[in-house]
């Protein structure tokens, strides 16, 4: 696979990444600022919250780069480098929000990892 199509691809990760934690934080955000108010409150706080719009944000630029990754590389190469985001996921989940990883979804990160590794490792 060429760098470049691995580094579109490896964008577009960042991005699904960067769109989850921006949306968890800003859902976390609407339901205290909403106070059991009702559900036309929380959606509208919902969609007042920044962290919302950066989600929407990122989410849109991500599409844009995952469609150009998809014309540079099959969808059998292109889909499982892109459960990458999962990985990033759970290890942004960890870091910037506090939540817990367990040991078997360390062992289901690896796994992912190897996984995408030997799709998209460069055939000789």
């Amino acid at each position: 696979m060429e760098q470049t199509a691995f580094a579109v691809i490896m964008v577009a990760v960042v991005l699904e990444v960067l769109g989850q934690v921006a949306f968890k934080r800003g859902s976390m955000g609407a339901v205290r600022a909403s106070h059991n108010a009702g559900a036309l409150r929380y959606w509208r706080n919902l969609l007042r919250e920044s962290w919302i719009q950066l989600g929407i944000a990122a989410h849109v630029v991500g599409l844009l780069f995952w469609i150009a990754a998809l014309n540079l590389v099959p969808l059998s190469v292109a889909f499982p480098l892109g459960s990458l985001s999962y990985c990033g996921v759970a290890i942004a989940g960890h870091y910037w929000l506090g939540e817990k990883i367990g040991h078997r979804a360390v062992a289901a990160i690896a796994m992912i990892t190897i996984g995408a590794a030997l799709v998209g490792w460069p055939r000789a």
